[in-house]
């Protein structure tokens, strides 16, 4: 279109993208380059894979408002690297059955505290409930309901409850932000009730810690079960997020199965934080055993939701 002077004015939408195409072709590569360098980015990719749905979003948005046409193709590769990042750890894993009549059903859930949960967790019939962010009155309740517990007390306050009889191995320490129970079924194992400190800028108590202190506390965990001499569970919020290094160390290295990957699972973490898609309480078993039936269930006012399923020796 002329302008006055004569000179054709191309209109804004007909201009070309901006920047060279090569560097939005590489932008479109730079986010798969996240699955073989994220353990290898150390503390640095520990928090990028918490905020990684949100950043993968805002990533792709940045993308077309600076590049329009060309940024295209980097917005599309962002959000599907960042879908299969998310995604990935939450599909089914082909695992052998829990020999039949063996299955012990486990359930764990955060409760925040909060009374207004106790129907969820007696709803579960569970053999074993682990409960975190306990306190005195839900821990009366549920120890009315059960035969057999062990209650850390403080704050945050760890409670198993169960049907076989538990025996307190070590309380919580320093090292150890849980409970390590003995319990006595028909097949014993060994349970570490945890709930870990979610990740934080800062440390703040039992709570919250640095993303340093938070994954020395998971190597310690994951060192603790690998010296177990027999049958293993680890159940509880861990805040580590199954996309992240802490969850691979004890996935992966130390040769544990996410029983919750019997089937397709999901999120645990919801209200205020449900938008960065986290799954950090987790149910695991050791070499030998397996899990069936695995599903989430809400927690009403809590921001999590619990977790259950049954656990015992393989077929």
């Amino acid at each position: 279109m002329p302008n006055a002077r004569g000179d054709v004015v191309v209109p804004p939408s007909r201009r070309a993208p901006r920047g060279p195409w090569w560097i939005w072709l590489l932008l479109a590569v730079l986010p798969w380059t996240w699955f073989p360098l994220r353990d290898e980015l150390g503390l640095v990719g520990d928090v990028v894979a918490i905020v990684l749905p949100v950043l993968a979003v805002v990533a792709a948005v940045a993308a077309l408002v600076v590049g329009r046409q060309r940024g295209l193709v980097a917005a599309v590769s962002v959000l599907v690297a960042g879908a299969v990042a998310v995604v990935g750890p939450w599909t089914p894993v082909d695992a052998a059955p829990v020999r039949p009549g063996a299955a012990v059903t486990v359930a764990s859930a955060n409760v925040t505290g909060l009374e207004t949960t106790l129907p969820a967790l007696r709803a579960t019939a569970a053999d074993v409930l682990v409960v975190v962010e306990d306190t005195p009155s839900i821990d009366r309740e549920l120890d009315a309901d059960h035969p057999h517990r062990v209650y850390s007390g403080g704050i945050p306050s760890v409670g198993v409850y169960s049907r076989f009889p538990v025996r307190l191995l070590d309380g919580t320490g320093p090292d150890l932000p849980g409970l390590r129970v003995a319990v006595d079924a028909p097949t014993p194992f060994v349970l570490y009730a945890m709930h870990v400190p979610r990740p934080w800028w800062t440390g703040g108590g039992s709570y919250q810690a640095t993303p340093a202190e938070h994954r020395r506390l998971v190597v310690a965990l994951a060192d603790r079960v690998a010296r177990e001499p027999g049958p293993v569970v680890v159940a509880g919020d861990l805040n580590s997020t199954d996309r992240g290094r802490d969850y691979r160390l004890l996935a992966d290295d130390t040769g544990l199965t996410d029983v919750m990957r019997e089937g397709w699972t999901g999120p645990t973490s919801v209200t205020q934080w449900q938008a960065f898609l986290l799954r950090i309480d987790h149910l695991m078993v050791g070499p030998g055993w397996c899990g069936e039936g695995p599903r989430r269930f809400p927690l009403a006012g809590s921001d999590h939701d619990g977790i259950t399923a049954g656990v015992g020796p393989c077929a």
